[in-house]
């Protein structure tokens, strides 16, 4: 066995010892047995495809989430390479390979779907109207993607943020499955002068939405709460220590101000008052990870928030998720190879 796999088994077993209670059924009146409690299997994948290359790969591997009996897949964004460009044709090609999923499928938009379509070498698109074709073809109805979906609640079941259908939640048991459009180029926070109108809003939206996400879960007193993005929010920069954003960040002081910032603090602030635990799940920069990055106002991690980063080379690498009602911990997370195509 080898290093890595070590570090990997001595990450992930108290989470698995902290979930394996719920794989035995107490006795009931006369001796009897309950029944066991219903285990959810999630597959969790991110950046994929990555360009028409990869697209055997992950069709393989959708079918491969069905064989091996999963319930859903969560993507967490990053359906096309960072040079491939941003054309109706690539995001329609990609929302057609998504939707042939045998399970339902759960997608949140990464930075190379809309918010990095402006560049050159994407096309020099206009992002906002990017997202808006994105919202068109991947959220057409209040359903996941894939060939059997199931029915989600969107944000654009609101009148103030019809626009944001992407932004989504579920209910799998006990616990709440929430997505939201954090895009990992610092929260498509713009530098240039004048109102950042396109962050400002969306920003405005995933508080609401998250917040409302957190009210349900403890209204309905939840075991946790998935909470699903593709971008890093970068918990290890310091944020703790700053005060408000504000448009000085950028002209005066010289530094680049934080687009995560609210978000992080919200996480914080949510996190801390509910009583169920809480996972976060983005796609990977640095590769797979399971940490424990976020403190309280005291400086104190807060033990019920994980953090899961997903592997960026999903071709051969997948996570799976599985959810134990009644456990300690709701959550185990496992690192799994992902069969590919020769």
């Amino acid at each position: 066995m080898n290093a890595s796999r070590r570090a990997l088994i001595a990450v992930l077993l108290p989470l698995l010892c902290a979930a394996g209670t719920a794989w035995a059924a107490p006795a009931g009146r006369g001796g009897k047995a309950q029944p066991k409690p219903q285990v959810t299997r999630i597959a969790l994948i991110a950046d994929l495809p990555q360009w028409p290359a990869a697209e055997a790969n992950a069709a393989t591997l959708l079918d491969y989430f069905a064989e091996r009996k999963l319930d859903l897949v969560i993507h967490a964004g990053g359906i096309k390479g960072d040079t491939e460009s941003c054309s109706d044709a690539v995001l329609t090609s990609r929302q057609q390979l998504l939707d042939r999923s045998p399970l339902p499928l759960v997608y949140v938009p990464g930075e190379t779907d809309w918010a990095e379509c402006k560049l050159p070498v994407n096309g020099s698109f206009d992002a906002v109207e990017r997202l808006n074709r994105l919202r068109e073809l991947f959220f057409p109805e209040d359903a996941t993607l894939g060939r059997h979906p199931r029915p989600v609640l969107r944000q654009s079941d609101q009148a103030l943020f019809r626009s944001f259908r992407e932004n989504m939640r579920v209910s799998v048991g006990e616990v709440l499955i929430v997505g939201l459009n954090v895009p990992g180029d610092n929260n498509h926070y713009r530098n240039e002068g004048g109102r950042n109108s396109e962050f400002e809003d969306r920003r405005e939206a995933n508080r609401q939405w998250l917040a409302r996400a957190f009210s349900v879960a403890r209204q309905r007193d939840m075991d946790g709460i998935v909470v699903v993005t593709h971008g890093d929010p970068h918990f290890a920069n310091g944020w703790e220590k700053k005060g408000r954003p504000s448009l000085l960040d950028g002209f005066l002081r010289h530094r680049t101000r934080d687009g995560y910032l609210e978000f992080k603090r919200q996480l914080r602030e949510l996190a801390a008052r509910f009583r169920g635990q809480v996972l976060l799940v983005h796609a990977g920069e640095n590769g797979f990870s399971i940490d424990k990055p976020l403190r309280d106002t005291a400086g104190k991690p807060l033990q019920n928030f994980t953090r899961v980063s997903l592997p960026n080379d999903t071709v051969s690498q997948w996570v799976e998720l599985v959810i134990m009602p009644g456990a300690g911990s709701p959550f185990s997370v496992l690192l799994k190879d992902a069969p590919t195509v020769h």
